[in-house]
């Protein structure tokens, strides 16, 4: 069967270098109805799942046995509309956020991380919040890292887990009820949400109603694409934040300008703070924001794509290279990131450890598996998101993998309240 036709924009664009999720999604017009053959809407996302999908072959769960449980849903699927909540859903088992099959629905649960506030584990049937997204509506609410979520919109918590993946699931690994956890918490597209918490401070129980974590997204958009603070006794510690706005390439001159700025204000050190870029970017803007802390050309992140080793036995494999970009700082760099930095914004974090002298701290990232390709299944009328590239540090280390030089967990807000990753890195550098 021919595959559903790839988005002309990353044709265009060399397939490889673009990490933005395809939220265009949300805008897809309604197609009319037309005869409908459930078997080929299945062959056909299978299809390019197999061929192109980097990540297919995984040891944290039985692909073979998902894919069989989804392919029995999805062939008796009465119309394109179950079909694609049976496909959406099968790529929710797989846990990477950027594996996702639209267009999304008001029933759908929020697309992590972009359009979330929490992260949650759940551990011996125990949800329990893992870290709180600064500024949000939980963060307000006073949610932090250690609470337990007992129930969801009045579900208990390990049976709400499991909601994301309807009928698709049917052993959930630790890895997929984690993930069905972090999505349940952060409610559906269309709803606020009702958690039953008991705080990890005091043992008191209570129900939280939270707005919409979408609400929380979309003001973040409202804000400079780069925000530029200062700290230290003397203000001389620069803090650059990039505002989810990685696939913007006028942050190429916002950045310029606010580094322009620090320097001259007389910065001796810059914290370049990536824990607020859940929606990726390009690459483009990634080398931009590098170039400006390395005095030659360095390696930065190396590249496999196994498609092409599947249809041709040729495999492909490339270094990317970051240039130096004025104006230039070489001075003292803290790179912090945590569950909300994502795609393109673990790459600039693997990036800045390859080929700078910075320092990383932070916890495990948002794991955006992979360079992002997209596909329209003209069966189904369905969107397909999947990493098309397996993304490395050049070391060999997986991105996914990578662990900060100074390792935190949370990496946003700790239990009181406050920032420990501003903390550590005000702390390393008063050391030095």
């Amino acid at each position: 069967m021919r595959f559903g036709r790839k988005h002309a924009a990353l044709l265009l664009g060399c397939a490889a270098f673009s990490h933005v999720p395809s939220y265009a999604q949300e805008g897809t017009e309604e197609v009319a109805e037309t005869a409908f053959d459930a078997a080929a809407g299945w062959i056909e996302f299978e299809e390019v799942l197999r061929a192109k999908y980097a990540y297919i072959e995984r040891g944290d769960m039985d692909v073979e046995a998902q894919l069989a449980r989804s392919r029995a849903l999805a062939s008796k699927a009465r119309d394109r509309k179950e079909q694609r909540r049976i496909l959406h859903q099968t790529a929710l088992t797989f846990s990477d956020p950027h594996l996702i099959v639209g267009p999304f629905e008001d029933g759908d649960f929020n697309i992590a991380m972009t359009s979330t506030d929490l992260a949650v584990s759940m551990a011996k049937g125990r949800a329990r919040i893992m870290d709180v997204r600064r500024g949000s509506s939980a963060f307000a609410a006073g949610l932090r890292p250690g609470d337990e979520i007992l129930a969801i919109d009045g579900i208990a918590a390990e049976k709400a887990a499991l909601m994301p993946y309807g009928e698709v699931l049917d052993r959930p690994t630790p890895l997929q009820l984690s993930y069905g956890a972090t999505l349940a918490a952060n409610g559906r597209r269309a709803s606020n949400r009702t958690l039953t918490l008991r705080r990890a401070a005091t043992g008191e129980t209570r129900d939280v109603v939270l707005e919409n974590p979408r609400e929380f997204a979309r003001s973040v958009g409202d804000r400079p694409l780069v925000d530029l603070e200062f700290l230290g006794d003397r203000g001389e510690v620069a803090v650059l934040r990039p505002n989810n706005s990685l696939g913007n390439n006028d942050t190429i001159g916002a950045f310029d300008e606010a580094l322009a700025r620090a320097l001259e204000r007389g910065a001796s050190a810059v914290i370049l703070d990536m824990r607020e870029t859940p929606s990726g970017g390009n690459t483009e803007v990634a080398r931009s924001i590098m170039g400006h802390f390395v005095a030659e050309p360095k390696p930065y992140q190396m590249h496999r794509i196994p498609a092409f080793e599947r249809e041709f036995t040729v495999p492909r494999q490339f270094v990317e290279y970051v240039m130096p970009r004025a104006p230039q700082f070489l001075g003292p760099v803290f790179v912090l990131h945590g569950k909300w930095t994502g795609s393109m914004g673990e790459g600039i974090v693997v990036g800045m450890d390859a080929a700078s002298d910075a320092v990383t701290i932070g916890s495990d990232m948002g794991d955006l598996l992979g360079g992002l390709w997209n596909y329209d299944l003209e069966v189904s009328n369905a969107r397909l998101d999947l990493g098309g590239e397996a993304l490395f540090h050049v070391d060999g280390t997986p991105r996914e993998d990578y662990v900060a030089q100074h390792a935190i967990m949370p990496a946003s807000t700790a239990g009181d309240g406050t920032d420990p990753a501003i903390g550590k890195a005000l702390q390393l550098l008063g050391e030095r």
